[in-house]
Formats: structure tokens, C-alpha cells, sequence
């Protein structure tokens, strides 16, 4: 099985965590690589997940399991 990668144009590093919107209540949710891809989903190396940034007035919300 062919590795996920990250999903940030130019990057060919492995993908670690999953990156979902709700833009409805403007929030972003970070949380462990998902079982499948999803057509909706973003899936971020760790520099790229570290790096998260959304708009301003946006909540995070991060998984736990990402802070080792």
C-alpha cells in the first residue's frame, strides 16, 4: 500500500494527520491521518500540520494524539 502524502502543493512528504472545515461554525479540526482519504479531508505532513494557520477569528481544535 502506496503511503498518503501531504496534501500541500509541492510537498512529497508523508502525510501524519487529517485537516476537515466547518465553515458554518469556522472551525478547523486536526486530528490523527484518517483511515481513508476523503474527498473533503486534507492530509498534512508534520511541518505542515505544526504550521496550521486559518482565518482570523477561526477556532483550532487538535487532536491530542498529535502531541507526542
Amino acid at each position: 500500500m502506496n503511503a498518503r502524502l501531504c496534501s500541500k502543493v509541492g510537498c512529497a512528504r508523508e502525510a501524519v494527520a487529517t485537516l476537515t472545515y466547518d465553515y458554518g461554525d469556522q472551525m478547523a479540526a486536526l486530528g490523527p491521518l484518517g483511515i481513508a482519504h476523503h474527498p473533503h479531508a486534507h492530509d498534512l505532513c508534520a511541518q505542515h500540520a505544526d504550521r496550521l494557520s486559518v482565518p482570523a477569528g477561526w477556532l483550532v481544535v487538535r487532536h491530542e494524539a498529535l502531541r507526542a
